[in-house]
Order: C-alpha cells, then structure tokens, then sequence
C-alpha cells in the first residue's frame, strides 16, 4: 500500500525536514543490515483490537555487539538495550536464505522502499513525551509482535518515532567500538545529507519532460542515490568556506584557468589542443588574451578549487576571475558543460568537495588510465555501437605531486559530450538516474519520471517497457565483459538512455566515466591484442571481480533501483525479466551463466559503503543477496 493511502497513523505527509531524516536514517539502517554489521529480524504485525495495521510488518534491528554473536536460543532474551531501532515496512523485504534466529527470519535486505516512513527507537529521558497520539495503534501493535518467545521488553520505555540519524549512528558506532575520529567523521556526513536533503525538498526541482534537452534531466536529480547513507552531503573541507543549502548554485557555476609549468604536469593525450577553446572562451569573455607564461600550460578548474589550486601548488599561477566561463553542472557535480567553449565536449575536474562520503578528486592512475583505453581499447571492444556509445575520455592532465591525494586535486578530463548533440541525430538523452526520481515540482511531479513521462500506467505497460530496457542493456554491457574481460561501472548515473524523438522508444545507451572501468588484462589480450599500460597501483582485476563489479553497479544498483520504481520488485516478475535476458543472452558455458543463475548461488559480492567508510577503504564487497535469483515474497 502507498504512503498516500494511510490513515493518518503513519505520517504520509511528512515536512520536508522529517522526510529528509527518514531518507538519511532508513539508508543508515538498510546499509548496516545489508552488510551484516546488524542482524535484522523481521516480524509480521497482528491486527489490534479488529483494527488492520497500515504496515505488513517490523524489521527489528540489533545493537553490533549483539548482532557480532550467533543468535541465541530462545531462553536467552533480547531487552530494549539490544535493540537499536525498529523499521516499519510496508513490503516484505528480502530474507537471508541462512538465517537462524528463531525470533523470526533474518533480513539479507532492506530497502528504503521497503518502509513505511517511520522509524521507531526507545524512548530516552529527554524524549519520553514526543509519541503523538495518531501512533498509538502502530505502537501497540509493535510492542505486541516483539512480547514474543525471545524477547523481554516488560521493562522497556515506549516506542517513539525517530528524528535524526544522529543518536541511532551514536549508539551503534558506540556498540561497535568505533573510533571517535571515525565516529564523528560518519556523523558530519549524515547530519550534512539531512542539511542539503532538506533543502532539496523545501526546492524541488522541476518535473522535467520528454522535451526536455538532457541538461535539465541532469539537474532534475532530488534524492539521488538509492542506498548510500551521505547520499545527500556536500561538504567542504578548508581551505574551501563552508556553504549552506541554498548559498551556491552548483548546477550553474563558473569555470576558472590556472597556469602550471609544463614540466610539473603528466599530459595524456592532445590536451592542450582540446582546451584551446576553453582559452578563446574565457580571454573573449575579459576582452583580452589569456597571459600564459612561457612553458606553462592552461588547466581549467571549477571556480570552488581554486582555494585548493592556490594552497597545495605554489608554482601555479591562478588567473584573474576575468578569466571566467559558464558551466552547467551535470549530476556528478564535477562533470559539466561549457556551452560558451564547447559543442561535442564536456569536462570532468578535481574537486575538493566531499560528496557521497569521498573528496571528488581525481587520481593520477585515473588520469592516465582513461584516455589511453579511450583511444586504445574502445575501438575494439565487441560491443554494438548501434546499441551502445562510449563517450570517450580524450585527454587529462594532472599535477606531479609525489602525494597522489594533493595531485587529484589539479586534475581534468577532457571527453566526449554526446548529450549535447543528440538532438541532431533524432534522440533524446536521458541519464537513467533521473528516470527513479520523483517528488519534483510542478504536475504529475510526485510520480517517477519513468512512470510519468512515458505513460507507464498499467502493469503490462511497465513490463513490456521494462523488457526491452533489459534487452538493450545486457546487449550493450554484457559483451565487453563475455568477449574481451571489460566491464564498465555502469550504474545509472554514468549511463544514459537514447530515445528516439519521435517514438519515444528506447534505442540504446551512452556510458561514460572511465574511472570505474574493470580489466582482466589476459581476456583483454588474447581477444584484442591489446597491451595496455598500467601504472603501479592500478587495480588490475580477476574474472570474479569484473562479474562483481557487474552485478554491483549494473544489476544490483542500476535495474534494482528501476524495476522498484516500475513496482516490479516485490512481486518478483522484473526479477523475471532479468533472469530470462540473462539466459538468453549469456552462454551456458560462460562462468558467468553460473556465477549469477545457478540456483546455489543464493548470495554475491556487493559493495558496502559502511564498511568502506569504517575501514577507510575504497571498495569493499561482503555477501549480499542475489537478486537475480529473487522470486518475490521475501524468498
């Protein structure tokens, strides 16, 4: 049942500030569950006194130090001091398939669409009057289901909604032992994507349409990722000032140049050719020429990095804001277009901006790395460019620094900008991340773009839309991967959709954003002849890597996000849908088919953002669910 059908007991009109909390707190809780650093425990909810609850039942969430030790049978009893908070579902989320609590089923995941817009945690003395009234039946329902065999909560304090993320993130990272530094960093990022989240609903953006150039679909972004806890944080390490919601347009934001000597950059590719209209745009725009000093080369930064520019290089020179040009920021932020500069271009650039839990900056190896495979390896992958669009990396430059974190921050790449041309070629580009956004301004703006913009009304239309979406993805991503070991990160927002203007119908996808891209350079070898150079420290990858970067980016964050949007999910038939593309278009003796479709394989590698954050580590997998195999109904 929607949010918009119930009765009043579980807030279906949220404040912009509550809604921003529960967007924090639930993707908190889904993480922590997701990657087993807190058992959830799932429980069905019982009518009370005849009256039907708006909600299918609770997932129970544990303390770390509780959830650290096996389950223990049912003579030992979990109190309220085990339990870190209780998530109100409105769907059956998807169980472990070795769970062993005999309390109830072991959630494997939890999604935020999974949830009512509720979360309840004990009340502590300084809260212990806030329960409003319309919660008392959800509550007494609640303390029904957990007064079961197992548990001994006589003693406990009410059940009250929670507010913030903050408390819930202090009392576990407190049971999980974790360090003050780390404890408070994690802090900064929730409390700063409730901030920005906040203002984004108090703002939406407008609902965009099919005619809509792609820029305004880039912009149109109101939630963005579906499960990382900072989803929404901007945060601004010095020597940058800090910025409130609302203070700085980063979707319409200008373009500054720097000199740095030659001999102090590592140059791939014909940079300084594909920047010359960057020069020509900014010393027209200050009616004079750019003053480049003999042996120096013009870097362009975004106007925020030049604080770092002048901090970290002393040998660059900083030229004058007159010296400026406008940009249109993409969804990355860090991605943009210059119009005023350039047509079949875009840029990508270091930021030191903290977003999503990392500073933006880009890395010397990445710098390096993708112009050499746009020119080298993209020609002659085995792919259908009917289908699928590289749009290539031309040429970076990057500081030579010997710290590689100081060098990211004097970085930029130069790539192809397909979006802006599309429309001469009949199409409409849209990033797919914009098609699962909803809540925007202006009619029909509470419903999906996907939904919305092309009808989707019926059951039957969404699947069929569905089926030629995942048609045409495995069609465009799954071929490096089988015939040359190369996978592209191809969740939604490095990909975007082509749709024809007229028909609307999808034809194929750009990707774009080598950074992410995964190599098993034997496979890449032996079917292109490729040698490939790497410098010391790439992450050169194994052939279970590449199918769990795949799954990760492309299946498990890419089409889950979209077959829940379309409300194909919890019945388990865009799951269907899946596995049927997959049959068909994998061989059966490719490790692959098996990998993913063997019925044993009931989990794969995921990536875990928590842990990554906890750890201090760039990537981290861990078990998770494998979607693939999901049937619905929690199985």
């Amino acid at each position: 049942m929607s949010p918009s059908s119930s009765s009043g007991i579980l807030l279906p009109d949220l404040s912009p500030a509550a809604r921003a909390a529960f967007g924090t707190t639930g993707r908190l809780l889904s993480c922590l569950v997701i990657e087993s650093l807190a058992r959830g425990i799932y429980l069905k909810l019982p009518a009370i006194d005849g009256v039907a609850i708006d909600a299918i039942g609770v997932c129970v969430v544990l303390q770390a130090e509780v959830s650290a030790r096996p389950p223990p049978d049912l003579t030992t009893l979990y109190k309220a001091d085990d339990i870190l908070a209780i998530v109100v579902l409105r769907h059956v989320p998807v169980f472990k398939y070795n769970g062993t609590d005999p309390r109830g089923q072991e959630v494997g995941l939890l999604d935020i669409t999974d949830m009512v817009p509720l979360v309840l945690e004990f009340a502590t003395e300084t809260d212990a009057g806030l329960q409003p009234n319309e919660h008392a039946i959800l509550t007494a329902a609640v303390s029904k289901t957990i007064s079961g065999p197992g548990w001994d909560l006589s003693m406990a304090p009410p059940l009250v909604p929670s507010r913030s993320p903050l408390p819930l993130w202090g009392a576990f990272g407190c049971s999980l032992n974790v360090k003050e530094s780390m404890l408070n960093e994690i802090t900064a990022g929730l409390e700063s994507s409730v901030l920005w989240q906040k203002y984004t609903f108090e703002n939406p953006p407008l609902a965009p349409q099919f005619t809509s150039p792609s820029i305004d679909w880039e912009q149109s972004i109101v939630e963005g990722h579906p499960t990382h806890p900072m989803y929404k944080a901007r945060q601004f390490p010095p020597p940058l000032p800090d910025f409130a919601p609302g203070t700085y347009d980063f979707y319409h934001t200008t373009l500054r140049l720097v000199g740095v000597p030659r001999a102090n950059l590592k140059i791939t590719g014909d940079f300084e050719r594909y920047a010359a209209p960057l020069v020509a745009a900014a010393s027209a725009s200050a009616g004079q020429n750019l003053p480049v000093p003999d042996n120096f080369v013009v870097v362009p930064v975004h106007e925020l990095q030049t604080a770092n520019i002048a901090a970290k290089f002393p040998d660059a020179v900083v030229f004058p804001a007159a010296f400026s040009i406008p940009i249109l920021g993409q969804l990355s932020i860090r991605s943009f277009l210059a119009p005023t500069a350039y047509h079949d271009l875009s840029l990508k650039v270091g930021l030191g901006i903290k977003l999503i839990g990392d500073v933006r900056t880009i890395s010397p190896i990445a710098s390096h790395f993708v112009p050499r495979f746009s020119a080298q390896v993209v020609p002659v992958l085995t792919m259908d460019r009917r289908i699928v669009t590289v749009a290539r990396e031309l040429a970076s430059v990057v500081h030579t620094h010997p710290d590689d974190e100081v060098a990211g921050h004097c970085t930029a790449i130069i790539r192809e900008a397909h979006d802006s041309t599309s429309e001469e070629r009949g199409e409409r580009l849209i990033v797919c991340s914009s098609l699962s956004e909803k809540g925007h301004a202006g009619e029909g703006g509470h419903l999906p773009s996907v939904i919305r913009v092309f009808e989707l009304d019926t059951e039957t239309k969404r699947l069929e839309w569905l089926d030629r979406y995942l048609k045409l993805f495995f069609e465009a991503f799954l071929p490096p991967l089988l015939h040359n070991g190369v996978v592209f990160e191809c969740h939604p927002q490095n990909c975007v959709a082509r749709f024809d203007l007229t028909t609307m119908e999808l034809i194929g996808f750009v990707i774009r954003d080598m950074e992410g891209v995964r190599v098993h350079v034997e496979s890449l070898r032996a079917s292109t002849g490729v040698e490939l150079e790497f410098l010391p420290g790439h992450v050169l990858a194994e052939p279970h890597d590449l199918y769990a970067q795949m799954y990760d980016t492309g299946i498990r964050n890419h089409l889950q996000q979209l077959i829940r949007t379309l409300g194909l999910h919890h019945s388990g038939s865009g799951w269907a849908l899946v596995r049927r593309n997959l049959q068909t278009q994998i061989p059966r003796e490719h490790p692959l088919y098996d990998a993913w479709l063997a019925p044993e394989n009931k989990t794969f590698s995921g990536k875990c953002f928590m842990r990554m954050c906890l750890e201090d580590l760039l990537v981290y997998y861990n078990p998770v669910p494998n979607l693939i195999l999901y049937e619905g109904g929690g199985a």
